[in-house]
């Protein structure tokens, strides 16, 4: 970003592009913010800054900053006049003006990507000043738990994202943008609804039934992630073992990611737009079957139930209706009718950045909409930014971060996809007008009904408000006190209607038509006060000391009201008193609060060895009495190898040589309830009779409460390696980590004995049993392989092991749950899939209750006792049963890779992102979606069944069984590899040349073009028309997308 003055963007040879990402912003309020910032330079650069200080006597003078190896010119370099408030940004030719005051020759120079630097200024007025470039970058200030540290100075596992990484691909969901560039943190985006989140685990899974969500921070606030415009954030830190995020005690145990978003700079105005179009289509999901092909399994399945192929199609088709749409050729692709249209995506970004040496101000503006593969699935959202620093004295500066979303958003019932795959392909999908037959086949429902008017509809509308105000003191040297009051306030109304033609899912209880609305409002508080005190003793040693106060309160307030019978589509959900025949009422209060207190030291000896003490003293309301309040230590400590005397002949060869070693405790309360330590009651009006009078009846309703229940607690230790070598060309970080997680938050079934029921039945209670463990290796490689003057490229490489597993369970392992001891918690249990019995085998399937066309399954051997009482083994020759299903494999990847390449020639750039993961284990629900029976449902197009002339086929024979229930195994069909290989994003732009934009006053012109998803490759065969990256799911596929872009910067 433009005229920050440490924290302007790199040059282009350094990060391996050609381009510095901007930000985009529109309207009004952007305008007069702009208008309201005094213009502290020239737009030139000629003018000086007398505005900043008066200036008696002084001495122009004007110079060039460029590349001291490719001696390009750089833009934004900020130049100041030591110790003075005078400064400069150099212009797009990389030149500066400044006056230089009476008796000052001192200048200092900073840019990110290069050394900092102190210019004397000499006789001349003409200065040519060349940058050294540092591609090592130890000296980078990240942000941590309540600070900011040198990179050199880090003793823990923190990974640090910097804007242009963020935006380098456009997306509307910032997480999803870290994919693949953090070792440890496993992203997954399973669904293409719009708007759709990703899945996040930060180091694997650690509790069953307890939140396993990374915290996020976001300004020093926490917050919602989803909520923020990427193009706003100026830096991701990602911190991964316990000493780091133990600070943030109850809330760190599954790791912390902080977000700061932009602040405005020092300097001239600086504009920025970032525009892109998209379209996106294409997905990965198989068409049903039509024509010949559905005729052949139609016929298969009429032979497998009757022993010869049928005679006439009428034998097949019963109803002479669809006898008579065969008899046309009335067939229907209805996946094509549903998905098979492209979608558009538009997002706009405007921002603007300026101030003077007291107030700064970054504004931004977003406006994005984001269509679905179906009609009526889509996401239109609005956001506004306003940050604000104001410097109130030489010791106290305020801020005000403030960001507004509004999202209005439709959603599609995801049974479309399913019924599209399935419903019978014969019949009229439209009427002769165009419009669409609800009942295209008699007594079957069209599966396009929901995109009749009216019929359907799915509408939510929020509001989302979060506001951070700080005020930082400093009252002394090395003595600063900031304090951040924060609120989020986040209110929602989702309003539903099922007409009378509409195909979705009804909720339970009702009949159709039926409306209803939902209210949401939730507000949070929060306020932090942290203490910082900076002092040397004797040179060489250096101390930080933190304390930090934390309370904060969280309210949620619901209501649902809902009704049926309505007469008029037209008034959907708005009108509920015109449902006549059941009406629904339902209301809901939920506080939670929680109150911290924390203290930090940091010892530095001679930047050499680095120690980090740590505790936190946290107390939440919705645990136990007695069990609220618990504390959360760590230490950790680094040793900088590299800068030891008898490393000095490495020098040349060795940038950095780091080792670190962290040990702490973090807690886990998120999951349960706010009122989870107490027993809720229900009572119903009127359901049981006592002779001729009704009567109410209280009962328990889950969970019940636990008055002893506490924190779940994991124990982390992390030993890590960073090394950097050739001067900086290449970066390596490696961690090992251990996690053992204790007293698990478990939600246990309790007996009937316990006399604990509600209507009879058991209900559950959260109890502090079980252990998990996780171990985890991650290596980041950063390297710089090729810079030259016209050319750069550059890699970075993601790599993590993730081994998980349950130590300990309350009662054995729990099948029905499928939790077992020494496996990890996302487990699957059921029959182990080895193929199809074949006729030749006819006499070995006869031992399994089988047939040829059967699915053969792996058994388990049972043992029995002989009349002796010694143990006798069937060897598994026996028919399947229950006791033959097993452990089969886990949704956890064994291990996951990000490969990120960046090229830079001249004014072109470009860059590629490839994910794999490897060793996943995935249900398909689309395999299982084959149906073998002699009914008239549809199945996948392209699939391989097993018939006398094709007996190495994956799937059973059809007609042999009249369910799919009766085929033992049927589950085992769609449990499969999913390891797959993904390029991610391509990206392809060019930055047009400064000589030509000077006319335009622009000082930047970047036009690109973004593929997403453009290959795939499964390594499992029956994964073939599928993204394993949905993880089996069979609705809302992943669409391929290509983006048309460009970047402005006024």
């Amino acid at each position: 970003m433009k005229n920050k003055k440490e924290k302007v963007c790199p040059p282009m040879d350094v990060l391996g592009y050609r381009f510095r990402r901007t930000h985009l912003v529109f309207g009004l309020s952007a305008v007069l913010c702009m208008s309201a910032l005094p213009s502290t330079y020239a737009g030139n650069s000629q003018k000086s800054v007398s505005s900043l200080q008066t200036i008696t006597q002084a001495k122009t003078i004007k110079g060039k900053v460029v590349d001291e190896k490719t001696g390009e010119t750089l833009t934004g370099v900020s130049v100041l006049v030591k110790g003075t408030t005078v400064g400069a940004i150099t212009d797009i030719d990389g030149n500066f003006t400044l006056n230089l005051p009476s008796g000052k020759n001192l200048i200092a120079l900073t840019y990110i990507g290069y050394k900092a630097m102190t210019f004397t200024v000499g006789n001349g007025k003409d200065l040519e000043i060349k940058m050294e470039p540092t591609t090592q970058n130890l000296d980078e200030v990240v942000v941590i738990g309540y600070g900011t540290m040198k990179k050199r100075d880090l003793t823990g596992a923190i990974t640090s994202i910097k804007s242009a990484d963020i935006t380098v691909a456009p997306t509307s969901n910032a997480m999803e943008a870290l994919q693949g560039k953090v070792a440890g943190l496993d992203i997954v985006k399973s669904s293409g609804q719009a708007g759709a989140d990703v899945n996040i685990q930060l180091r694997g899974t650690r509790s069953i039934y307890g939140d396993n969500s990374p915290l996020f921070i976001i300004d020093g606030i926490a917050g919602s992630y989803n909520q923020i415009n990427p193009s706003d954030i100026e830096s991701i830190e990602v911190l991964k073992d316990a000493s780091s995020t133990a600070i943030y005690g109850s809330a760190g145990a599954n790791g912390v990611v902080i977000i700061t978003t932009k602040k405005g700079v020092q300097g001239k105005t600086t504009v920025n737009l970032d525009a892109y179009v998209g379209v996106s289509g294409f997905a990965k999901y198989p068409s049903g079957m039509t024509g010949d092909e559905y005729m052949n399994l139609k016929r298969e399945a009429y032979r497998g139930a009757h022993g010869s192929y049928p005679e006439f199609t009428s034998s097949i088709f019963t109803d002479p209706k669809v006898q008579s749409a065969y008899d046309n050729g009335q067939w229907i692709d209805f996946v094509d009718e549903v998905i098979g249209k492209a979608s558009v995506n538009q997002n706009y970004n405007l921002s603007i950045t300026g101030g003077t040496d007291k107030t700064q101000v970054f504004a931004s503006i977003n406006y994005n909409d984001e269509q679905g593969l179906l009609k009526g699935d889509d996401r239109l959202r609005y956001g506004l930014r306003l940050n604000l620093d104001q410097k109130l004295s030489s010791w106290a500066k305020a801020g005000f971060n403030t960001n507004i979303t509004y999202t209005d958003q439709n959603k599609r019932n995801q049974s479309v996809f399913v019924n599209a795959l399935t419903f019978v392909p014969l019949g009229e999908a439209y009427n002769e007008d165009g419009s669409i037959n609800p009942e295209y086949l008699t007594g079957q429902q069209n599966p396009m009904s929901d995109e009749i008017d009216g019929q359907y509809v799915n509408n939510t509308r929020g509001t989302n408000i979060t506001a951070n105000g700080t005020l930082e003191l400093t009252p002394v040297k090395g003595v600063s006190f900031k304090s951040v009051l924060g609120t989020t306030v986040n209110n929602s109304r989702t309003g539903m209607f099922f007409g009378p033609l509409s195909i979705a899912n009804i909720t339970a209880g009702y009949n159709k038509p039926l409306a209803s609305i939902a209210n949401n409002a939730t507000y949070g508080y929060k306020w932090e006060n942290i203490l910082n005190y900076n002092f040397k003793i004797a040179k060489d040693h250096e101390f930080g000391l933190t304390g930090v106060t934390s309370w904060s309160k969280n309210q949620t307030e619901y209501s649902y009201a809902a009704a049926q019978g309505q007469q008029l589509t037209s008034q959907s959900f708005w009108k509920l008193s015109a449902g006549t025949q059941k009406q629904s009422l339902d209301s809901d209060f939920k506080q939670t609060q929680s109150m911290s207190y924390a203290a930090r030291l940091n010892y530095n000896f001679k930047g050499r060895y680095i120690v980090t003490l740590s505790n936190r003293w946290d107390g939440v309301s919705h645990l136990a009495v007695g069990s609220k309040w618990d504390s959360f230590p760590a230490a950790a400590f680094a040793w900088r190898i590299s800068d030891e005397s008898f490393m000095e002949k490495s020098q040349d060869w060795l940038s950095n040589l780091k080792l670190r070693i962290g040990y702490g405790i973090t807690g886990n309360s998120g999951g349960m309830g706010a009122y989870s330590s107490n027993t809720a009651v229900y009572t119903f009006l009127n359901p049981v009779v006592f002779g001729s009078k009704a009567a109410p009846v209280v009962q328990f309703s889950a969970p019940y409460g636990n008055p002893s229940i506490g924190w779940e607690k994991s124990y982390n230790t992390n030993i890590g390696v960073d090394a950097s070598f050739l001067n900086g060309r290449i970066n390596l970080a490696v961690d090992l980590s251990n996690t053992n997680t204790k007293g698990l938050l478990f939600k246990r079934t309790l007996p009937i004995t316990a006399g604990v029921t509600m209507w009879g039945s058991p209900i559950n209670t959260w109890q502090n049993i079980g252990e998990t463990n996780n171990k985890n290796l991650e290596v980041m490689l950063n390297t710089q392989n090729i810079v030259t003057k016209d050319f750069t490229w550059s890699t970075v490489t993601t790599l993590t092991v993730n081994k998980e597993k349950i130590v300990k369970l309350p009662d054995g392992d729990i099948i029905a749950e499928s939790l077992f001891k020494g496996k990890p918690i996302r487990a699957f249990y059921n029959y182990k899939y080895l193929g199809i019995w074949s006729e030749a085998e006819t006499d070995e399937a006869k031992l399994y209750g089988c047939v040829p066309g059967d699915i053969k399954l792996a058994t388990n051997p049972i043992i029995t006792k002989d009349v002796d009482g010694n143990d006798v083994s069937d060897n598994g020759v026996h028919k399947y049963s229950e006791k033959d299903k097993m452990y089969l494999g886990s949704k956890n990847p064994d291990w996951y890779l990000g490969f990120q390449n960046n090229f830079t020639y001249r004014n072109f750039d470009a860059s590629i992102f490839m994910m794999a993961r490897c060793g996943q284990m995935l249900q398909s629900d689309l395999i299982t979606r084959y149906n073998p029976t002699t009914s008239l449902e549809n199945s996948p197009s392209g699939i391989s069944y097993w018939t006398p002339e094709n007996q190495d086929a994956y799937l059973p024979r059809p007609g042999i069984h009249s369910s799919t229930s009766q085929y033992y195994g049927w589950g085992s069909l769609a449990l499969r590899d999913g390891s797959f290989i993904k390029i991610k994003n391509i990206t392809l732009g060019y930055t047009l040349p400064k000589s030509l934009l000077k006319s335009a006053h622009m000082e930047k012109l970047r036009v690109y073009a973004t593929a997403y998803n453009p290959f795939i490759f499964a390594f499992d065969k029956q994964m073939k028309g599928q993204d394993p990256e949905r993880e089996g799911s069979d609705n809302f596929p992943l669409t391929k997308e290509f983006v048309f872009g460009v970047n402005v910067t006024f």
